[in-house]
């Protein structure tokens, strides 16, 4: 798991975050989850296979996982997979996960039963398992953080290798997958916590110019809690933020991050400037080659000015002269 991963959740370890999270981006504001209800559920899987002296045992950790309770009733089960990469199985990685918990819960129940002994007929003490008993529905959440946009599948079909016109194709019992992007914008007015700013500002990770000006428009930016900034500050890839944040901070603890981020532009415009003085030097290899073709020069005349002028070595001078020939349709010319 990565930092950035590690960063996420911990942040959404907060159980009002979390149920943000869910009624912001899953219920499009609805307040479907009540953080009152919700409680730590964190469970580890362990799948086997094998038989005989042949058995493994394949652990499996959700990354987060709450149960909503209402008293003594246990409602449902709500659970988060962290994702900072496209994963073409994730329909799969989910319901697996899901089929995991239901088994765990169907074990526990069978063993109550087992205690208990009050089958009512040989169907129920067979399969250990009563005509009243029932499970706890599990629900997955993939939440993609990555930068990339997501390409992968969002339903078990799509993992799918269907022939056309077949029959059975109808008979195919679907897994849709709960997905929330956060590389692309969304209704951020469905938030009602600071996971609010840490989400609105990730669309923008590929362009800090448009980050800066958004988040100097947004006031909830001058008055960021802790947690949210270092979040930002990870997930930007730019811990930078936190190095002076202690002189951005007023008297209720809050900081502005629209101050703080001088230096962190400042980067950005120094990365552009390399970027620039990067591709004036192509223009300048690029210009020297064709100003000594149409002057007549030797192949070994241009090769030797190009390690000499431009530090190339003998190797990468031939490849590159070798290449820009053929670029140009030159490469008998000379």
């Amino acid at each position: 798991m990565g930092e950035k991963n590690d960063a996420i959740l911990r942040y959404l370890e907060d159980i009002a975050r979390f149920a943000d999270l869910m009624n912001g981006a899953v219920f499009g504001g609805i307040q479907a989850v009540d953080p009152g209800q919700l409680e730590d559920a964190s469970e580890h899987y362990t799948e086997r296979d094998g038989k005989g002296r042949n058995i493994k045992y394949h652990g499996r950790t959700r990354d987060i996982i709450r149960r909503v309770r209402n008293g003594e009733s246990i409602l449902r089960l709500v659970a988060l997979e962290a994702q900072e990469t496209v994963d073409y199985g994730m329909p799969l990685r989910c319901m697996n996960y899901d089929v995991q918990e239901y088994l765990r819960q169907t074990r526990a129940i069978q063993k109550e039963n087992e205690k208990a002994g009050n089958y009512r007929n040989a169907s129920e003490r067979l399969g250990r398992m009563r005509n009243m008993d029932r499970l706890i529905p599990v629900y997955t959440v993939c939440l993609y953080h990555g930068t990339d946009p997501w390409d992968g599948p969002l339903h078990l079909s799509d993992m799918m290798r269907f022939e056309k016109g077949d029959a059975f194709r109808g008979l195919f019992c679907d897994y849709p997958m709960i997905l929330i992007r956060a590389d692309e914008p969304m209704d951020y007015g469905a938030f009602r916590t600071s996971l609010r700013e840490l989400l609105a500002v990730l669309p923008f990770r590929k362009d800090r110019r448009e980050m800066r000006k958004f988040i100097g428009e947004q006031e909830a930016y001058r008055k960021l809690d802790r947690d949210t900034l270092e979040a930002i500050a990870v997930m930007t890839d730019n811990r930078q933020l936190l190095e002076k944040a202690e002189d951005y901070r007023n008297e209720k603890g809050e900081y502005n991050m629209y101050e703080e981020m001088g230096s962190f532009f400042m980067d950005g415009v120094e990365e552009g400037r390399e970027e620039g003085r990067e591709e004036g030097r192509e223009e300048g290899i690029r210009a020297m080659i064709l100003d000594n073709l149409e002057n007549g020069g030797s192949r070994e005349q241009i090769q030797k000015k190009l390690e000499k002028y431009f530090g190339m070595s003998e190797k990468r001078a031939a490849e590159y002269l070798e290449h820009f020939l053929q670029e140009i349709g030159c490469l008998s010319a000379i």
